[in-house]
């Protein structure tokens, strides 16, 4: 870690590439389907009214750095387009959110609901935004690898998804399990019962359960039940031209490489955390983070940081291990170089409390390094690649991916950029030469991961 090189060429991409995973759109620019009508009511609204459900990938209460759930963003970015102002009521489970929704409340509701169950309930469904499965999920004891190894087992579904995989096709399909239909409950607390062996397995929908199985180590993904439904958001009947102004926005985005920015920003890349990895952190929590969960706390106040992206820096940069040193010489539990611990005004590098705060601070001016359009989130992944780099490297990656009409500034881009920085025919024309941008891609995949698994074990 080094603070050479502040300076920032700011510029903007050549080009954005069209980027179309995770939804059912072509990749081709089609029609406005809003007419001015339709444009002119979305005007006529003082705000758009969001009821939203309150699990990690819809909406999350805390002002989280990376993000606050996937719906959170997405309808974010659609109020934005149309210059709207947005306002999002949160509820703790289906069940009360859907019963709001019929009594009137609201334009929108969001909670990663399949098509069938928003239709099933009355409403209009705004377009598909994700093309979506089922999988199944066990503790990892059980060797299933078909339907009939279910046989006697008990297993958690849920309500919303009935219309996918129905409760009566499980119970012919698998006469002598037990299932267990949920009309409310998150993924994560249905986790919890597997890891615990209080049920045997669970369905849920293919994203959520890999978003969340990588922290609980008595459960693994077996196989999919259902492939290819779509997640919709609901409408009001009395709004259904929001439907239209939905669609036409979903598709500039998806051309624009807006919706795979924001669904990159929630997905774990699992291969970049072992097993062992996921064992070691979760043994850690418990055992090392008690000592400086005060100190993580203290700093992410004093620099406006979510302190579980504090603690998740340190642990990629340390193991929470404050007499760590590297070959480089970095030192403590953010590993910073003794000449930016004297820039940092850091008197005692040893010291944890000081090391924290040095670190945080160093983060901080990183994120104020980055270039003042881009949003927050943004600013923070790329502040932990120059966290991990350097600042002179990430502004060799930038003109690179400049160079070939990549963004820059958007992740997705620059994570396939920053290896080359290993290959001459690259690095030889950047002004700070050489560097290991695959280890930063890494580092800031791990950083993620590790920061989600504390905001989803919660302190």
């Amino acid at each position: 870690m080094t603070l050479k090189n502040r300076q920032f060429y700011l510029g903007l991409a050549a080009r954005v590439s069209i980027l179309t995973l995770f939804i059912f759109l072509s990749n081709c620019e089609g029609p406005r389907y809003y007419s001015q009508a339709e444009l002119s009511q979305l005007q006529d609204l003082d705000k758009i009214e969001v009821l939203i459900l309150n699990q990690p990938l819809s909406y999350s209460k805390k002002n989280l750095s990376l993000g606050r759930g996937l719906d959170y963003d997405l309808l974010n970015e659609f109020a934005k387009h149309f210059n709207k102002k947005i306002s999002f009521i949160p509820f703790n489970n289906e069940s009360d959110l859907v019963e709001a929704f019929k009594s009137g409340r609201g334009q929108l509701a969001a909670g990663r609901f399949p098509k069938s169950f928003v239709e099933s309930n009355g409403f209009t469904p705004g377009p598909d935004y994700e093309a979506a499965a089922l999988s199944l999920f066990c503790h990892k004891k059980f060797n299933i690898t078909k339907i009939d190894d279910l046989r006697n087992k008990k297993i958690i579904t849920f309500n919303k998804y009935n219309d996918v995989v129905s409760y009566q096709k499980l119970k012919t399909e698998i006469p002598h399990a037990q299932i267990e239909v949920w009309m409310n409950g998150s993924g994560l607390r249905a986790f919890n019962e597997i890891q615990n062996q209080k049920s045997d397995c669970l369905i849920l929908n293919h994203t959520e359960g890999m978003f969340f199985q990588k922290q609980f180590l008595n459960a693994e993904y077996k196989f999919k039940l259902q492939d290819y439904f779509s997640l919709n958001w609901m409408i009001q009947k009395d709004h259904s031209y929001l439907s239209s102004l939905l669609k036409s926005w979903i598709q500039e985005a998806s051309r624009t490489g807006v919706l795979l920015k924001n669904f990159d920003r929630y997905r774990i890349f699992s291969e970049e955390l072992s097993d062992v990895d996921i064992y070691l952190f979760l043994k850690r929590t418990d055992s090392r983070l008690p000592e400086y969960i005060s100190y993580f706390k203290k700093a992410g106040l004093k620099y406006k940081l979510p302190w579980e992206l504090v603690a998740a820096i340190a642990y990629q940069e340390s193991q929470w291990d404050p007499k760590a040193k590297s070959f480089t010489g970095v030192q403590g539990l953010m590993q910073i170089t003794k000449s930016t611990a004297q820039d940092l005004g850091i008197e005692d590098i040893h010291d944890a409390e000081e090391n924290i705060f040095g670190g945080a601070r160093y983060f901080k001016q990183l994120i104020n390094l980055m270039p003042g359009h881009l949003n927050h989130s943004d600013k923070i992944v790329l502040a932990l690649a120059a966290y991990n780099i350097g600042i002179g490297h990430l502004n060799d990656a930038f003109k690179i991916a400049q160079e070939h009409g990549k963004n820059p500034y958007h992740w997705n881009h620059l994570r396939k950029i920053l290896p080359k920085l290993t290959d001459e025919k690259y690095y030889s024309k950047t002004q700070f030469g050489i560097a290991r941008g695959y280890e930063t891609v890494e580092y800031v995949e791990r950083t993620k991961a590790y920061y989600h698994f504390l905001i989803s074990r919660g302190g």
